[in-house]
């Protein structure tokens, strides 16, 4: 069959034959002889309703998808009927294992059912009660600023990818679509509370953004997944968590809360991917450490810039006074600390327990509790 993008619909003369006949009811009806599997779905639990996990049931499910997908490179459904002349879209991704992660469609329906509002679930009229120190104003400001960098380059990422996954992966494809809204919100979310501050936005960071870049500029799926989902979303997630603690009010504290439900997600959907590719595919180990220290020196490249590090310290001390400095620096600390010690964690659970011992990041993370014990911060 010819490809219709080669055919004028207007002239040819099979088409219009055909057009005439349906105007006067004479209809082909071959679609009602589908050779596809006849299924009428049910949902397990009525108070939860009709998910994707009770769809995967036979052609139409997930667990029989096959590690490389080679008959459906269209746009055709899952479990659809696959007939001749259906163009060939060339996913750039095609092999299960890049994509798949244990409850990919359970995070999607959490997805759904804890969507929030960045305009009406925020209370912004309280702002007016709130009266901050010059100085905490400018660094939460710069700190906001930092924050509408980091979430709009995790919009763009998933939503870059989503075209060139195989349309077979229905469950990846939907969540990614739930990530690029939440992230969205994200950046919308920060860059609203910026311009309330009464400074608006402040300084973008290079540091920052080439260490963004290098996430949006991944060779594959799986390196993309590994940088954004685990690496990235796992410290901006301990970042989210430290922000509620030395958030400079109420309203911002609830934004904080809002923003980790979502990039929890994202980060368990990362975690189980590179669990079910550990069970299932243990020979690519090397090649994920490999892409590991490329991220890990990009994580700590752009978290350790200046732009994100001193509007943190003057945040938790309180002020930018010797004293408040100092606080605000070994707290600071702490919380960096804390980022490295749940990244690690996370790759226990992986299946990548070695990983401490050949990351340069542990090093640091040693030379920080090295130099808090000698301060006396902690034992």
């Amino acid at each position: 069959m010819a490809y219709l993008s080669t055919i004028d619909f207007f002239t040819d003369r099979n088409f219009l034959d055909r057009w005439q006949r349906t105007l006067r009811g004479e209809l082909d009806l071959g679609w009602l002889h589908a050779k596809t599997e006849k299924l009428a779905a049910t949902p397990e639990n009525p108070r939860r309703g009709l998910t994707f996990r009770d769809l995967d049931q036979g052609a139409y499910g997930f667990t029989a998808l096959p590690e490389v997908v080679r008959q459906n490179r269209s746009l055709a459904p899952r479990g659809a009927e696959l007939p001749e002349g259906l163009p060939d879209l060339q996913p750039a991704v095609s092999h299960k294992s890049e994509v798949w992660a244990y409850n990919t469609e359970g995070y999607y329906e959490e997805a759904m059912t804890r969507q929030w509002n960045a305009t009406l679930d925020v209370p912004w009229h309280e702002l007016a009660k709130y009266e901050l120190p010059d100085d905490i104003s400018r660094a939460y400001a710069q700190l906001l600023t930092f924050l509408t960098e980091v979430e709009m380059i995790a919009t763009d990422v998933p939503a870059q990818w989503l075209g060139r996954l195989n349309n077979e992966f229905t469950e990846v494809k939907n969540f990614m679509a739930t990530q690029v809204m939440d992230e969205a919100r994200h950046s919308e979310v920060f860059r609203k509370r910026a311009l309330t501050t009464g400074y608006g936005l402040m300084k973008a960071s290079p540091q920052n953004e080439w260490s963004l870049k290098l996430i949006r500029d991944s060779d594959s799926f799986a390196e993309m997944s590994l940088a954004l989902h685990l690496v990235g979303e796992g410290f901006v997630l301990t970042l989210f968590r430290f922000s509620e603690y030395i958030s400079p009010t109420e309203l911002d504290k609830k934004i904080f809360r809002l923003v980790m439900q979502d990039e929890a997600r994202h980060v368990g959907y990362g975690v189980q991917h590179l669990k079910w590719v550990m069970r299932h595919f243990p020979e690519k180990r090397e090649v994920i450490h490999q892409h590991l220290d490329e991220v890990e020196n990009m994580v700590f490249g752009g978290g350790y810039a200046v732009e994100v590090t001193e509007p943190f310290i003057i945040l938790a001390g309180k002020g930018t006074k010797k004293e408040n400095i100092e606080h605000g620096t070994r707290i600071t600390a702490l919380f960096q600390m804390k980022q490295i010690e749940e990244y690690f964690e996370r790759l226990d659970k992986c299946g990548l327990q070695e990983r401490r011992q050949r990351s340069k990041l542990h090093n640091a993370l040693e030379l920080t509790r090295a130099s808090l014990q000698e301060a006396g911060v902690i034992p």
